[in-house]
């Protein structure tokens, strides 16, 4: 089983000050050009659209992720779908969906986050916290002219969120990212280590690991990828909320050993990692 990458993806992470290229190049992965018809390997691609990606699998039929796999984690409008066909229940933002040109839900509360269905893009970095009708139509109209006229908006339950500390933008919560290979839950890590090295709140307890263990394994359950991810943060109040999910072949991390634990796991190896205050591979938890 081999490790394959698309060549496009560099210049891509060299711009996000990315290193999971140089950590695939330390396990040998190959340029996806190198790979022929009969190879058998996981693909890392970046998050373009479904239609690139078919066309770059096509006549690879041996590689994972097929783009079938891919697809349902694209979109956060599909992801739930996804879930809410697999009777998934966690504790989850309650979301509208605001496609253009339709009236707005009567039983919208304020206040809200919004974001595209597609991207989890925030307009100047920041999150917006929407209090009142008008804000809301400025901020989707703001999002369709820089994304796309036709862009679903979705609108999510504003989540109060324990703080992990501050940044560029303002408060950065203590949000974790968990690794799912192979329908299980693999590894966890710190999703926003690349602007916070030590934040509050962290390590978390063996009892929250357990937690969202449990958590992404019914995420794990209504997808067929091979390698997704699931983002869960922790609420002010305590208890652990879902934020997102997406495909691992295109989910970025700045922590190193968690990636190559995760990596070589895929490749069917196993990368023996430290776990620190940040990251760590859910063996370890019990």
């Amino acid at each position: 089983m081999e490790l394959f990458y698309d060549e496009r993806d560099d210049a891509l992470h060299e711009a996000r000050g990315s290193q999971i290229l140089y950590w695939l190049d330390d396990l040998g992965a190959k340029p996806l050009a190198e790979a022929g018809i009969d190879d058998s390997g996981f693909v890392f691609a970046g998050a373009r659209s479904i239609e690139d990606y078919t066309h770059l699998a096509a006549g690879r039929p041996h590689l994972r992720d097929q783009p079938e796999e891919r697809a349902p984690l694209l979109r956060l409008d599909s992801i739930l779908d996804a879930l809410a066909v697999a009777c998934v229940d966690m504790p989850t933002p309650r979301t509208w969906r605001l496609p253009l040109d339709a009236p707005l839900p009567e039983d919208l509360t304020y206040p809200l986050f919004v974001r595209a269905a597609h991207t989890s893009l925030k307009l100047g970095g920041q999150i917006s916290k929407v209090r009142q009708e008008s804000e809301l139509v400025a901020e989707a109209a703001e999002l369709r002219r820089v994304l796309g006229w036709d862009a679903l908006i979705l609108a999510r339950e504003w989540c109060v969120l324990a703080d992990a500390g501050s940044g560029v933008y303002g408060p950065i919560p203590q949000e974790i990212r968990v690794w799912i290979v192979d329908g299980a839950p693999y590894a966890w890590s710190f999703h926003h280590l690349n602007v916070l090295a030590r934040p509050n709140g962290f390590p978390p307890s063996r009892a929250d690991l357990r937690k969202l263990r449990k958590l992404a394994l019914q995420v794990a359950g209504a997808f067929r990828s091979r390698f997704a991810v699931a983002d869960f943060a922790r609420l002010i109040i305590g208890g652990w909320v879902f934020i997102e999910a997406g495909p691992g072949s295109c989910a970025g991390t700045a922590h190193e050993g968690v990636f190559k634990a995760v990596a070589a796991r895929l490749r069917g190896d196993r990368v023996n990692i430290i776990a620190d205050a940040v990251g760590g591979i859910f063996e370890e938890v019990g």
